[in-house]
Protein backbone atom coordinates (compact mmCIF):
# COMPACT_ATOMS: atom_id res chain seq x y z
CA UNK A 1 0.00 0.00 0.00
CA UNK A 2 1.27 3.38 -0.90
CA UNK A 3 1.83 5.54 2.18
CA UNK A 4 -0.40 6.92 4.12
CA UNK A 5 0.66 10.74 3.04
CA UNK A 6 0.35 9.84 -1.00
CA UNK A 7 -3.33 8.59 -0.07
CA UNK A 8 -4.23 11.39 1.98
CA UNK A 9 -3.00 13.99 -0.95
CA UNK A 10 -5.36 12.01 -2.88
CA UNK A 11 -8.31 12.80 -1.31
CA UNK A 12 -7.61 16.27 -0.71
CA UNK A 13 -6.46 16.12 -4.40
CA UNK A 14 -9.70 14.70 -5.03
CA UNK A 15 -11.94 17.28 -2.74
CA UNK A 16 -10.31 19.96 -4.51
CA UNK A 17 -10.70 19.35 -8.21
CA UNK A 18 -14.07 18.51 -7.85
CA UNK A 19 -14.95 21.60 -5.94
CA UNK A 20 -12.86 23.72 -8.63
CA UNK A 21 -14.35 22.05 -11.46
CA UNK A 22 -18.21 22.54 -10.35
CA UNK A 23 -17.73 26.20 -8.65
CA UNK A 24 -15.72 27.13 -12.07
CA UNK A 25 -18.90 25.73 -14.13
CA UNK A 26 -20.86 27.42 -11.99
CA UNK A 27 -19.38 30.83 -12.07
CA UNK A 28 -19.08 30.99 -16.04
CA UNK A 29 -23.14 29.93 -16.26
CA UNK A 30 -23.32 32.91 -13.30
CA UNK A 31 -21.33 35.29 -15.79
CA UNK A 32 -23.81 34.43 -19.14
CA UNK A 33 -20.83 32.83 -20.22
CA UNK A 34 -21.96 29.24 -20.29
CA UNK A 35 -25.70 28.10 -20.41
CA UNK A 36 -26.74 25.41 -18.09
CA UNK A 37 -26.72 22.69 -20.71
CA UNK A 38 -23.04 23.70 -21.28
CA UNK A 39 -22.10 24.05 -17.76
CA UNK A 40 -23.54 21.18 -16.82
CA UNK A 41 -21.66 19.30 -19.75
CA UNK A 42 -18.68 20.86 -18.79
CA UNK A 43 -18.80 19.41 -15.82
CA UNK A 44 -19.84 15.55 -17.07
CA UNK A 45 -16.82 16.29 -19.21
CA UNK A 46 -14.01 17.52 -16.58
CA UNK A 47 -15.45 15.16 -13.68
CA UNK A 48 -14.11 12.17 -15.62
CA UNK A 49 -10.75 13.29 -15.21
CA UNK A 50 -11.07 12.84 -11.63
CA UNK A 51 -10.08 9.06 -12.31
CA UNK A 52 -6.72 10.15 -13.30
CA UNK A 53 -6.12 11.43 -10.47
CA UNK A 54 -7.21 8.45 -8.45
CA UNK A 55 -5.03 6.10 -10.77
CA UNK A 56 -1.74 8.16 -9.90
CA UNK A 57 -2.64 8.63 -6.19
CA UNK A 58 -4.87 6.01 -4.72
CA UNK A 59 -4.04 1.80 -4.64
CA UNK A 60 -6.57 1.26 -2.14
CA UNK A 61 -10.37 0.03 -3.14
CA UNK A 62 -11.53 1.54 0.38
CA UNK A 63 -9.90 5.24 0.05
CA UNK A 64 -9.97 5.71 -3.60
CA UNK A 65 -13.86 4.76 -3.27
CA UNK A 66 -14.12 7.51 -0.86
CA UNK A 67 -14.38 10.46 -3.50
CA UNK A 68 -17.41 8.75 -5.63
CA UNK A 69 -19.19 7.49 -2.25
CA UNK A 70 -19.35 10.66 -0.87
CA UNK A 71 -20.87 12.26 -4.45
CA UNK A 72 -23.55 9.30 -4.52
CA UNK A 73 -24.61 10.32 -1.23
CA UNK A 74 -24.70 14.13 -1.85
CA UNK A 75 -26.49 13.55 -4.69
CA UNK A 76 -29.32 11.01 -2.84
CA UNK A 77 -29.69 13.69 -0.37
CA UNK A 78 -29.10 17.22 -1.40
CA UNK A 79 -31.33 18.46 -3.99
CA UNK A 80 -30.25 19.28 -7.61
CA UNK A 81 -30.06 22.64 -7.59
CA UNK A 82 -27.55 23.00 -4.70
CA UNK A 83 -24.77 20.30 -6.42
CA UNK A 84 -25.36 21.37 -9.92
CA UNK A 85 -26.52 24.16 -12.41
CA UNK A 86 -30.28 23.82 -13.18
CA UNK A 87 -32.70 25.50 -15.64
CA UNK A 88 -34.64 28.73 -14.67
CA UNK A 89 -37.26 27.89 -12.35
CA UNK A 90 -36.66 23.64 -12.57
CA UNK A 91 -37.91 21.23 -9.78
CA UNK A 92 -35.17 21.26 -7.19
CA UNK A 93 -35.50 17.54 -6.93
CA UNK A 94 -32.75 14.93 -6.87
CA UNK A 95 -30.37 14.92 -9.66
CA UNK A 96 -30.56 11.31 -10.94
CA UNK A 97 -28.09 11.90 -13.44
CA UNK A 98 -25.69 13.24 -10.70
CA UNK A 99 -26.47 9.96 -9.12
CA UNK A 100 -25.78 7.69 -11.63
CA UNK A 101 -22.50 9.19 -12.82
CA UNK A 102 -21.35 8.97 -9.17
CA UNK A 103 -22.86 5.51 -8.77
CA UNK A 104 -20.59 4.41 -12.17
CA UNK A 105 -17.66 5.66 -11.04
CA UNK A 106 -17.96 3.84 -7.33
CA UNK A 107 -18.55 0.67 -9.59
CA UNK A 108 -16.00 0.88 -11.83
CA UNK A 109 -13.64 1.71 -8.81
CA UNK A 110 -13.87 -1.22 -7.18
CA UNK A 111 -14.09 -3.34 -10.07
CA UNK A 112 -10.95 -2.69 -11.15
CA UNK A 113 -9.11 -1.63 -8.11
CA UNK A 114 -9.63 -5.13 -6.98
CA UNK A 115 -8.58 -6.75 -9.91
CA UNK A 116 -11.94 -7.89 -11.44
CA UNK A 117 -11.40 -5.66 -14.80
CA UNK A 118 -7.73 -4.46 -15.79
CA UNK A 119 -7.11 -0.64 -14.82
CA UNK A 120 -7.16 -0.13 -19.07
CA UNK A 121 -10.71 -1.23 -19.09
CA UNK A 122 -12.19 1.24 -16.15
CA UNK A 123 -10.41 4.30 -17.48
CA UNK A 124 -12.00 3.54 -21.18
CA UNK A 125 -15.67 3.42 -20.02
CA UNK A 126 -14.55 6.72 -17.36
CA UNK A 127 -13.35 8.85 -20.36
CA UNK A 128 -15.80 7.58 -22.86
CA UNK A 129 -18.59 8.36 -20.94
CA UNK A 130 -17.03 11.62 -19.89
CA UNK A 131 -16.21 12.90 -23.24
CA UNK A 132 -18.52 10.91 -25.56
CA UNK A 133 -21.46 11.32 -23.56
CA UNK A 134 -20.64 15.08 -22.79
CA UNK A 135 -19.75 16.13 -26.29
CA UNK A 136 -22.82 14.05 -27.90
CA UNK A 137 -24.80 15.58 -25.49
CA UNK A 138 -23.76 19.29 -26.14
CA UNK A 139 -23.82 19.04 -30.47
CA UNK A 140 -27.29 16.72 -30.06
CA UNK A 141 -29.13 19.74 -28.58
CA UNK A 142 -28.34 22.10 -31.37
CA UNK A 143 -30.25 19.72 -33.46
CA UNK A 144 -32.67 18.48 -31.24
CA UNK A 145 -35.76 19.70 -33.79
CA UNK A 146 -33.92 16.84 -36.67
CA UNK A 147 -33.82 14.49 -34.02
CA UNK A 148 -36.13 11.37 -33.19
CA UNK A 149 -37.46 10.07 -29.85
CA UNK A 150 -36.11 6.65 -28.31
CA UNK A 151 -37.28 5.80 -25.17
CA UNK A 152 -38.58 8.83 -24.78
CA UNK A 153 -36.10 10.94 -25.08
CA UNK A 154 -34.49 12.83 -28.05
CA UNK A 155 -31.53 11.37 -30.28
CA UNK A 156 -29.88 12.87 -33.03
CA UNK A 157 -27.77 11.60 -35.95
CA UNK A 158 -25.36 14.44 -35.31
CA UNK A 159 -25.14 13.50 -31.55
CA UNK A 160 -24.57 10.04 -32.44
CA UNK A 161 -22.00 10.45 -34.84
CA UNK A 162 -19.91 12.53 -32.06
CA UNK A 163 -20.54 9.99 -29.50
CA UNK A 164 -19.16 7.45 -32.28
CA UNK A 165 -16.31 9.50 -33.56
CA UNK A 166 -15.07 10.68 -29.70
CA UNK A 167 -15.53 6.89 -28.36
CA UNK A 168 -12.85 5.76 -30.80
CA UNK A 169 -10.50 8.64 -30.41
CA UNK A 170 -10.66 8.56 -26.50
CA UNK A 171 -10.07 4.84 -26.94
CA UNK A 172 -7.33 5.49 -29.61
CA UNK A 173 -5.25 7.42 -27.06
CA UNK A 174 -5.68 5.01 -23.95
CA UNK A 175 -4.59 2.57 -26.07
CA UNK A 176 -1.15 4.16 -27.10
CA UNK A 177 -1.05 5.56 -23.82
CA UNK A 178 -0.99 2.48 -22.29
CA UNK A 179 1.98 1.29 -25.80
CA UNK A 180 -0.72 -1.31 -26.79
CA UNK A 181 -0.17 -0.42 -30.88
CA UNK A 182 2.80 -3.05 -30.54
CA UNK A 183 -0.45 -5.55 -31.45
CA UNK A 184 -0.54 -4.33 -34.98
CA UNK A 185 -2.69 -1.30 -36.49
CA UNK A 186 -5.45 -3.48 -37.36
CA UNK A 187 -6.18 -5.18 -34.17
CA UNK A 188 -6.23 -1.38 -32.41
CA UNK A 189 -8.35 -0.40 -35.37
CA UNK A 190 -11.15 -3.25 -34.32
CA UNK A 191 -10.51 -2.43 -30.57
CA UNK A 192 -11.63 1.30 -31.25
CA UNK A 193 -13.97 0.43 -33.91
CA UNK A 194 -15.68 -2.51 -31.75
CA UNK A 195 -15.75 -0.09 -28.12
CA UNK A 196 -17.09 2.97 -29.64
CA UNK A 197 -19.73 0.80 -31.72
CA UNK A 198 -20.61 -0.51 -28.11
CA UNK A 199 -20.76 2.92 -26.32
CA UNK A 200 -22.64 4.34 -29.23
CA UNK A 201 -25.09 1.85 -28.65
CA UNK A 202 -25.47 2.42 -25.13
CA UNK A 203 -25.62 6.04 -24.84
CA UNK A 204 -28.55 5.40 -28.20
CA UNK A 205 -31.03 2.61 -26.67
CA UNK A 206 -30.07 3.33 -22.67
CA UNK A 207 -33.85 3.98 -21.24
CA UNK A 208 -34.74 5.89 -18.14
CA UNK A 209 -31.71 8.18 -18.41
CA UNK A 210 -29.72 5.60 -16.69
CA UNK A 211 -27.23 6.09 -19.28
CA UNK A 212 -24.27 7.47 -17.19
CA UNK A 213 -24.47 4.16 -15.36
CA UNK A 214 -24.62 1.59 -18.94
CA UNK A 215 -22.32 3.51 -20.82
CA UNK A 216 -19.00 3.38 -18.18
CA UNK A 217 -19.88 0.25 -17.10
CA UNK A 218 -20.66 -1.55 -19.71
CA UNK A 219 -18.12 -0.40 -22.00
CA UNK A 220 -15.72 -1.05 -19.58
CA UNK A 221 -17.03 -4.59 -19.42
CA UNK A 222 -16.74 -4.89 -22.65
CA UNK A 223 -12.91 -3.93 -23.34
CA UNK A 224 -12.33 -6.16 -20.95
CA UNK A 225 -14.06 -8.81 -22.01
CA UNK A 226 -12.80 -8.92 -25.68
CA UNK A 227 -9.79 -6.68 -25.21
CA UNK A 228 -8.10 -7.71 -21.69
Amino acid sequence: MRSLLMNAAGLAASVTFVLAVIAGAAALGRAGTLDVRTARKTIHIALAHWWLIALVMFDDPWVASAGPACSLLAACFVPGGRLLPVEEGAARSRDRGAIYYSAALLVLVNLSWRGLISMRSATVGVLVMGWGDGLAGLIGARFAQAGITIWGRKKTAQGTAVMFFTSFVVTLLLILVANHLARGLPVTAIQCLCTAAVATCLELFTPWGLDNITIPVGTALFFAGAFG
